[in-house]
């Protein structure tokens, strides 16, 4: 008995150790590839089409605030899952729906680069979807187009839950997105949906303004007219406006593909049931109350980080959009369909303590980024990041305490922890 009990002090032992190891090694690549500050101006792109030709194929994981205190009885597995995501400077904003027999209310989680900062409901009792940051405006659609000024992130505030702006306009069922472009002299917001759906308010937001929603005029594909990405099967999912050094407006639609049986790759270190992830860009030019998409320009198959074996990880049919780092470079933003360890409703007690320590209840930030100007594309073919030795450890860890009752079996060999 007492070996037994040395064994298993070397084993938790082992795990901190490797767990303090993980965490300094995530920290350290993510620091190296994350080119996201503080700033929350908006920021127009040089060259869009230029910056997507850099734009990494495989992702890493940019930040993983403390999500402990995200109220579990919100996410219900496999009922619901985190609908979008957007950063405003270190600041990651999800939209979530909670799952309770008399509705589906939407709320809005704001962390900061460590923790919870706080939540709201959006005013409405409808299923919202993904969300856009342009400037000091947060979109997202419910029953209505909701525009929340966020601008007290600044000094660490919560928002106000009152928007500024609720109209409906028809468009952002799915998600919304926004930026900032010159109108009729001024600036305006433009908001898009990833169906081609199109409304613009003048800024600033005051009492009394209005969105106009666009006549869009189109000869743009939505989908797979590139040969990188097959058409059959694709849907719009998410998606994301920039606005170029020009004035013009940019269209990343965000897509997912799900497919069955999973790659042997997906079962090492994606999500087991296959999806492929992919961006599309398109252009939009303005003129007066109508728009006129054209392309896609670009389009790239990505494998956004995911370290969770056989589970719904960070892909674009749950949250995406893209946060614009500065005028030559972007990153594509995605975090896994729940918080953390949040999914591990079979795990509790002993083993539950033991997988915190090799992995805390966190909420990653994941991303694909532009490569810096004027670097060699990668060669490599693999995600590193999320295929490393430690990302492996922790699924087999995680699968042998999933099947194995820790505090069952202690207790019938008489060990009391």
């Amino acid at each position: 008995m007492k070996q037994l009990r040395k064994a298993l002090a070397v084993f938790l032992a082992a795990l901190f150790a490797l767990s303090t190891f993980a965490a300094a090694a995530f920290g350290v690549a993510a620091a190296s590839t994350s080119r996201v500050t503080k700033n929350t101006d908006f920021i127009a792109l040089n060259d869009p089409l230029e910056a997507f030709s850099r734009l990494g194929s495989f992702g890493v994981e940019l930040a993983s605030p403390d999500s402990r205190d995200f109220p579990e009885d919100i996410i219900v597995v496999n009922s619901n899952h985190i609908q979008g995501v957007a950063r405003y400077g270190d600041y990651t904003i999800i939209s979530v729906n909670a799952y309770i027999p008399s509705g589906d209310p939407g709320y809005l989680f704001f962390y900061s680069a460590t923790k919870l900062l706080g939540y709201f409901q959006v005013p409405s009792g409808s299923h919202t979807g993904g969300i856009g940051i342009a400037g000091d405006y947060l979109v997202i659609p419910a029953a209505q187009a909701y525009i929340y000024d966020i601008s007290s992130l600044k000094n660490g505030v919560l928002p106000s839950s009152t928007p500024v702006l609720s109209q409906d306009i028809g468009i952002g069922g799915g998600s919304l997105s926004a930026t900032i472009v010159p109108y009729n002299g001024g600036t305006a917001l433009l908001l898009s949906d990833s169906g081609f759906g199109m409304g613009i308010v003048p800024l600033p937001i005051m009492s009394g303004s209005t969105v106009t929603r666009l006549t869009v005029n189109s000869s743009a594909a939505l989908f797979g007219t590139y040969s990188e990405v097959d058409d059959i099967g694709w849907g719009a999912n998410n998606e994301a406006l920039v606005t170029d050094t020009n004035g013009d407006a940019w269209l990343f639609v965000l897509t997912s593909k799900i497919g069955l049986p999973g790659k042997a790759a997906d079962l090492l270190g994606e999500a087991g049931v296959n999806y492929e992830d992919a961006v599309t860009l398109y252009k939009i030019e303005l003129n007066g109350t109508s728009a006129t998409v054209t392309g896609p320009y670009a389009e790239k198959l990505l494998e956004p980080f995911d370290s969770y074996l056989l589970a719904l990880g960070s892909h674009y049919r749950f949250a995406a959009s893209v946060q614009v780092l500065d005028a030559d470079n972007f990153a594509v933003i995605s975090t896994p369909s729940l918080p953390g360890n949040l999914f591990i409703k079979y795990v509790s007690g002993t083993a539950k303590s033991i997988l915190d320590l090799v992995r805390p209840n966190v909420l990653p930030v994941n991303a694909n980024v532009t490569r810096p100007v004027g670097s060699a594309a990668p060669t490599g073919t693999a995600n590193i990041e999320s295929r490393s030795l430690l990302n492996w450890l922790y699924q087999v860890l995680y699968w042998f305490l999933t099947i194995v009752n820790l505090d069952y079996l202690f207790g019938k060999l008489g060990i009391n922890i």
